[in-house]
């Protein structure tokens, strides 16, 4: 099989590749394949969209229902773990949507992100996100930062697993 990419949702929430498995980028570099990034706001997670003192009222049937990350503790330590990319790059819904989205796309050099949208002022947000790389000493900030946020998650392990009720 020779792919011309491989999809893969990822973001600074996707749980690392089990020891001595490689992770998506390597596999598809291995294959000469790109990368089509699903998810690289984590449903808004990493955009600063969700208060844990105001946690998201989904309708019923909604798929978030069912997700731990949607929970003021989840959200509390996401919150928190956002703290600092805030202090140094901005508050914005656009300052963190831009560092998500280099996050992902500085991954490798042969990457795209499919982002989803809900209101028209966000295509350009997203749009001018990607346009914008990050240097090196912030692209290592940023992966250092949710490197951390990503280990804390890892400790709360009912809800680094994504869903509700469900045991490692």
């Amino acid at each position: 099989i020779r792919p011309d990419y491989l999809a893969a949702r990822f973001n600074a929430l996707t749980p690392p590749p089990a020891t001595g498995r490689p992770d998506i980028f390597a596999l598809a570099d291995s294959l000469g394949a790109s990368v089509l990034i699903n998810k690289p706001l984590a449903q808004g997670l990493l955009t600063g969209k969700y208060d844990p003192h105001y946690p998201p009222v989904f309708a019923p049937g909604d798929h978030r229902l069912r997700k731990a990350w949607f929970t003021p503790g989840a959200l509390k330590i996401i919150q928190d773990g956002l703290a600092p990319l805030r202090q140094r790059f901005g508050d914005s819904t656009a300052a963190l949507t831009r560092l998500a989205l280099q996050y992902c796309l500085q991954q490798t050099d042969n990457a795209a992100v499919l982002v989803g949208f809900t209101r028209p002022e966000q295509i350009t947000e997203n749009l001018t996100a990607a346009g914008a790389p990050l240097t090196e000493e912030e692209l290592a900030f940023v992966r250092a930062t949710l490197g951390r946020l990503q280990q804390n998650l890892d400790a709360h392990s009912e809800v680094f697993l994504d869903e509700k009720g469900c045991g490692r």
